[in-house]
């Protein structure tokens, strides 16, 4: 059963008055604040891929629904991540072989943002009937919440509000007034010397994107290896890859301080030496943004600092719920709207059911891409699986000989008994896409013997999946 909101929030979406209550001084705990109230059946905090997702489905379903948003719709992906990456990775493709200005490339990354935002300045809220609220959202007590001088409640908010990004704790680093992905579409021209700090999906398709561009490109990672969730076969050819086109890769790397000179560049102290660069970007992690008030209520969080919840996305604080990136799970768009499609059905049954496990793919959008689904051969082996593996060059391939692609590979992981499909791995152009159909067949069972069998279009991308997994066939007899 859906737990009531304290403070009289449970009847927010009953009785006579609609939404909005009297104007007047509204206090809970001794916080008090002056204004309407405003009552709905679901208010959601933030417009990312989450929040939206579920403001809409309540919305179009009859219910009453406020979202709130202090900053700019689509969240981070649509104005400083996902959106404006992808199209500066498409447009510096095309700086390999004409020349591009970055006054060029932003402007239409900015077109592109614009494109996707729509014409509506409102979002198309209204037509889903959901009330677009803009300001600062903080809470007063459970199901209640202050923007600016009016107050919303409702027996169920969802906090959607995602991240931003962190720095390391690298001497010197803040002050030295870093780049991140927030700031680094702002910029009026394009550094000659970049230090990119990290060697996640962030760093590695910018660092390689404002390479081609022209930046000369040094990239610091801490780890190893670069892109360490992936195969190890993976880091290590795309590791070589970016050599290959001039961008500087420094793995294990100590930053020992990052200081601003008077000249404006910046120099960044290392047991290996000093480099001097012309500024700094950092993609070296992300933190949870918190609405204010919400942990003085009881709200548990994990040792990270993100939001903690239970199975069904509901979290310690009465009524109130978390979906996407603030909850510290897997952070990307799509996995965000998994989310916030259970969390819509649990708030309107009034349910608090486990969200079902999925396969959660992935992609690093480098040139070539990396796509991931599953389990890598490491963390099959420390489960105690019997595995078997297939790998297939894309060269091997006539898609890849004629399109001119010819870098990279698949590797595919199996049980070695059954053939059951427990990871797949790709290094190749449209690895995002293959990543995608490993996903299905992983979720769902298959062999590595019935990929094989499946009969593909000539010539295509997705031959490369299907004969790995006949590699892998193979290796097991």
């Amino acid at each position: 059963m859906r737990e009531e909101a304290e403070g009289g929030a449970g009847a927010a979406g009953a009785g006579e008055g609609g939404r909005f209550g009297a104007a007047g001084r509204v206090c809970d705990g001794g916080s008090c604040v002056s204004g309407t109230e405003r009552r709905f059946d679901v208010v959601v905090i933030g417009n990312g891929s989450a929040g939206d997702n579920i403001a809409r489905t309540l919305g179009r379903q009859g219910r009453r629904v406020a979202l709130i948003e202090k900053a700019h719709l689509g969240g981070e992906c649509l104005n400083d991540g996902c959106v404006p990456s992808k199209a500066l990775i498409e447009i510096a493709r095309e700086a390999r072989w004409r020349p591009v200005s970055w006054t060029e490339a932003m402007a239409r990354v900015h077109a592109v943002q614009l494109l996707v935002r729509g014409n509506d300045p409102g979002g198309g809220f209204e037509k889903d009937g959901v009330e677009l609220a803009w300001g600062e959202a903080r809470f007063l007590a459970p199901g209640r919440v202050a923007v600016g001088d009016d107050v919303f409640t409702a027996p169920d908010i969802v906090v959607a509000t995602g991240t931003e990004p962190g720095l390391p704790p690298v001497p010197g680093l803040a002050e030295a007034r870093p780049l991140t992905n927030r700031t680094v579409f702002r910029l009026a021209e394009l550094p000659r010397r970049l230090a990119v700090i990290g060697g996640g999906p962030i760093g590695l398709e910018l660092g390689q994107a404002l390479r081609r561009l022209g930046a000369e490109v040094t990239l610091f990672e801490a780890l190893d290896r670069i892109a360490a969730t992936e195969e190890p076969e993976v880091s290590l050819e795309l590791q070589r890859l970016f050599e290959a086109e001039g961008i500087r890769v420094v793995t294990g790397a100590a930053l020992e301080r990052v200081e601003r000179l008077a000249d404006g560049t910046a120099a960044i102290a290392t047991p290996a030496g000093r480099f001097i660069v012309d500024d700094v970007l950092v993609a070296a992690g992300r933190k949870p943004v918190i609405p204010a008030g919400l942990p003085e209520l009881g709200l548990e969080t994990d040792a990270r600092g993100f939001i903690a919840v239970e199975p069904c996305g509901r979290t310690s604080v009465p009524g109130t719920w978390a979906a996407g990136d603030v909850t510290g799970k897997f952070q990307f768009t799509h996995y965000a709207a998994y989310q916030a499609h259970h969390i819509a059905k649990h708030i309107a049954a009034g349910v608090c059911e486990p969200i079902p496990d999925a396969i959660v793919p992935w992609a690093i959008f480098t040139d070539p891409e990396v796509g991931h689904a599953g389990m890598t051969e490491a963390q099959a082996r420390e489960r105690g699986l019997p595995v078997r593996t297939g790998m297939l060059e894309a060269r091997e391939l006539d898609w890849f000989r004629t399109t001119g692609n010819l870098e990279g590979f698949a590797k595919v992981v199996v049980d070695a008994e059954t053939g059951a499909l427990l990871g797949a791995h790709f290094l190749c152009a449209r690895g995002s896409a293959l990543a995608g159909e490993a996903c299905l067949a992983i979720q769902h069972g298959l062999t590595d013997r019935q990929v094989a069998e499946t009969i593909h279009p000539y010539p295509t991308a997705g031959e490369l999946f299907r004969w790995a997994c006949a590699r892998a066939v193979s290796a097991r007899r």
